[in-house]
């Protein structure tokens, strides 16, 4: 085993967190969302968006000039879309605005799971990372996705915070909310071989796919794509028109996300894959069967949706 360690070492130092749904995602829940807000609701957060603390540099420097040379409404969606995912772009921008505006574990919460039932013997009741669901302000570093959603909600429906403020809030709720509905933000795989502080949400498990090394995570981001057809089909139809916005929801978010990810990411088949590994003494590197892959996208294309609609109802409420 000791001799197994640098190359584990390397393989999760190279694996760099990735962000949920990638940018197609994120901008998709955003479109999702705009459909929702009645036209008042769609000009109040352009308002409030444009008052964003860098919203010439990193929203209209970056407009592409068809857009920008469009129709009001084209340009607001535009950037409502790109506050969705402003926050991914914020670590490389400059040294500066990272340190100012990024937030890293604002993205995820590790709930526990666990490759067998000795690790859960082992680990349960023993971890000592933040899994609290508790807001107490002020916003600040540390923080969980669940934490930091309740928090910039908080901003956002404060009269009497600045316009400042509440755009760069609304980015964070944007992107959180979408975050929050990739199962892999909300869980963490345990192992005393390999995961002894968690899997990071997926990322320290190498996939091989074509040819190609990923990570667990980054298949699951990549889930949706943009030519996928994101109309609710009959399921997600009955869960929308029963969705209740609040903030004990959230909660139960989290509740249906961890199960979620239990029952579609961490399978029998994955877990018996990665299983086999970790008694090899090798590193944690599996492959995903076709089925696996086409019911990752059965399940991320709905979450996608929810996320959207989700949105629309926070920012309203």
């Amino acid at each position: 085993m000791r001799s197994l360690l640098p190359s584990i070492l390397a393989l999760w130092f190279a694996m760099s967190p990735a962000h949920a749904w990638h940018e197609t995602g994120h901008k998709m829940t955003a479109s999702i969302a705009w459909a929702q807000l009645t036209e008042v609701q769609q000009r109040y957060v352009s308002r409030i968006l444009r008052a964003h603390p860098r919203f010439a540099e990193d929203f209209v420097a970056g407009m592409p000039i068809a857009i920008s040379q469009g129709s009001d409404k084209e340009r607001a969606l535009w950037a409502f879309e790109r506050a969705s995912y402003w926050s991914d772009l914020v670590p490389n921008i400059s040294d500066a605005v990272r340190t100012q505006y990024h937030r890293g574990t604002w993205h995820y919460i590790n709930m526990p799971v666990y490759l067998t039932d000795e690790d859960e013997k082992v680990f349960a009741g023993n971890l000592s990372h933040n899994m609290s669901t508790i807001f107490s302000p002020p916003l600040r570093q540390n923080l969980n996705v669940i934490q930091a959603l309740k928090g910039n909600l908080k901003v956002w429906r404060d009269e009497t915070a600045a316009d400042a403020d509440k755009a760069v809030a609304l980015c964070w709720i944007l992107h959180l909310t979408g975050d929050l509905h990739q199962p892999l933000h909300n869980v963490a795989l345990f192992s005393r071989t390999f995961f002894r502080e968690g899997d990071r949400g997926g990322n320290s498990i190498a996939i091989e796919r074509n040819g190609r090394v990923s990570n667990l995570h980054a298949i699951w981001d990549g889930s949706p794509r943009s030519n996928d057809d994101f109309t609710p089909d009959a399921k997600t139809k009955a869960m929308l028109a029963n969705d209740y916005i609040n903030f004990r929801e959230i909660d139960k978010w989290l509740s249906e996300h961890q199960k979620l990810a239990m029952e579609y990411v961490y399978t029998d088949e994955l877990r018996s894959k990665l299983f086999k590994q970790v008694s090899n003494q090798q590193n944690p590197q599996i492959s995903l069967s076709r089925e696996y892959l086409a019911t990752a996208k059965q399940v991320a294309i709905p979450q996608v949706i929810l996320a959207g609609h989700r949105i629309a109802k926070l920012l309203a409420n």
